[in-house]
């Protein structure tokens, strides 16, 4: 949904107000319950640019004249490329902000939404590549992580208690961390990762996670496309734990170096002609795959190592992609190790 709020008039604002030394402009959405929103300067059609800098709180009343106004919106391209804003604090008047509000923002690094869940435009952060902290509102049951998908540096996010709905996780390409309010009665996260509340289905790790990634123990399913993507991963230890894993999940990871499988037998992964098969898609066919020393002549006689045509699930109407022979782990690369429960375990 699009919010222009305002884009159609000729002259943007109606009025001005010096809030924290810099001067914010305003336009009347509403006389009989008096409320106006934040816009830009004059008109669109002049190319303004805002001349705010620093860190700026918006104001959640301001007067003019004898009236007061409630800010109830951040107007379209308020702050377009606004590019000494480094900060933003949004009151809990706002609920909503319209498109490209603070496109172009190149400096701004922080965010602070109110407690009441906000709706925004298209593109509201556009562009925004310095963003570093973000903090959702505590009443918030849906956080769509798009919006922040250009940003260099944003490396981490705490998901609030009372959210039910996480979206888009893998489009935040710098993210390496994920953390979740220990209240939050749908998801938790270990280690970074993020997991349902029962910690039994792994639902997806940030994209720049980096190095080992340690499945946590009683993980039972991991959910298809919550691995892949994670080309900084060298290492992954999954728990005898997890039934459910998709062959392409290791498929783009460019560094990894090793998997481990604590099961005694090689799981379920992938299908071919309605079979369940064991097989690895990856993008360095020289990883090691480490697994007990009773477990190796099993791991060895199921895994695949013929390229072809494979299924996520044995569902009809399922389409095949296909694995081609430099996808493909050697069964040499399958080492036994004695002492096991010891190896490499965090």
């Amino acid at each position: 949904m699009s919010f222009l709020l305002g884009t159609g008039s000729a002259v943007a604002h109606d009025f001005s107000a010096t809030i924290g030394n810099q001067r914010l402009y305003f336009s009347i959405t509403d006389t009989v319950s008096p409320s106006a929103m934040v816009t830009y300067k004059g008109s669109i059609a002049g190319d303004p640019v805002p001349e705010v800098s620093g860190e700026i709180e918006i104001p959640s009343q301001v007067k003019n004249g004898k009236v007061v106004y409630t800010i109830t919106a951040i107007g379209a391209k308020s702050f377009s490329r606004a590019t000494n804003l480094t900060g933003i604090i949004i009151p809990s008047t706002v609920k909503q902000i319209g498109d490209f509000a603070f496109e172009g923002c190149s400096s701004l690094e922080k965010v602070v939404f109110p407690g009441n869940q906000v709706r925004m435009g298209q593109g509201v952060f556009f562009k925004c590549t310095a963003i570093k902290d973000i903090s959702f509102g505590s009443d918030w049951s849906i956080v769509d992580l798009t919006p922040y998908r250009w940003s260099d540096s944003l490396r981490s996010i705490s998901i609030p208690a009372k959210v039910v709905k996480i979206q888009n996780l893998k489009s935040l390409r710098s993210l390496q961390s994920i953390t979740v309010d220990a209240n939050n009665s749908r998801f938790s996260s270990y280690g970074g990762v993020l997991y349902n509340k029962e910690s039994n289905i792994l639902y997806g790790v940030p994209r720049a996670y980096t190095g080992k990634l340690v499945i946590k123990d009683g993980t039972e399913t991991i959910t298809n496309g919550a691995l892949i993507d994670c080309p900084l991963i060298t290492s992954i230890d999954i728990p005898s734990s997890v039934t459910a894993l998709s062959f392409r999940e290791t498929s783009r990871m460019s560094n990894l170096s090793e998997i481990i499988f604590r099961a005694e037998k090689p799981m379920t992964t992938a299908y071919l002609d309605g079979d369940g098969i064991f097989l690895l898609q990856v993008a360095n066919p020289n990883v090691r795959i480490a697994v007990s020393k009773e477990s190796k002549k099993a791991y060895a006689a199921e895994l695949m190592i013929t390229p072809g045509e494979f299924c996520e699930s044995d569902k009809e109407g399922q389409v095949p992609y296909v694995v081609g022979e430099g996808q493909l782990p050697s069964i040499k690369n399958i080492i036994g190790v004695k002492d096991f429960n010891n190896y490499e375990k965090d």
